[in-house]
């Protein structure tokens, strides 16, 4: 129940990054900012929100270690 409540207190952004990660299962931060044409501030907001509550990890890419990806943890409901 409290992961419910505390995912449906996330800004809609948040919400809308965990549903593309949910259809894309892994994404990059650059992915993520050029498939939902959010701008960086917001897309850095919602993972960091996202990865707070604990529903998404952050991996090193196979071929770039300077580069992230991001992938989902479990689903809230």
């Amino acid at each position: 129940m409290f992961a419910r409540r505390s995912f449906l207190s996330l800004p809609p952004s948040a919400k809308f990054l965990y549903v593309v990660l949910k259809n894309r299962r892994r994404m990059s931060r650059q992915d993520l900012i050029s498939n939902t044409y959010l701008p960086p501030r917001t897309v850095n907001y919602g993972l960091s929100r996202l990865k707070a509550l604990g529903l998404v990890r952050e991996e090193e890419h196979e071929s770039d270690a300077r580069e992230r990806v991001y992938a989902l943890v479990e689903a809230p409901m």
